[in-house]
């Protein structure tokens, strides 16, 4: 079973090195169920936003970027199962 987490772990870490076109929105995501335009920022073009929150039993990890136009695009996401398992 430990071995099983760490190769997962291990996918889910190489995955993210990866270029992603675009990743869709998770329920507990900032931008979830939104319109591009619904969620703007004071934030300087270009800051980088964190949002953590838990997922289906799994920890996700996202970062955002600040836009041009101050709405948030979706860069980079991590999955990791719950340590509690």
């Amino acid at each position: 079973m430990r071995s099983m987490r760490l190769i997962l772990l291990c996918v889910t870490v190489l995955a993210g090195c990866t270029a992603t076109p675009d990743l869709e929105p998770l329920p507990g995501s900032l931008t979830y169920g939104e319109t591009a335009s619904s969620r703007k920022t004071q934030a300087a073009p270009g800051t980088k936003i964190q949002n953590r929150f838990l997922h289906e039993g799994r920890y996700v990890h996202e970062t955002y970027e600040v836009q041009s136009d101050h709405t948030y695009k979706l860069i980079r996401r991590t999955v990791v199962d719950s340590l509690g398992d």
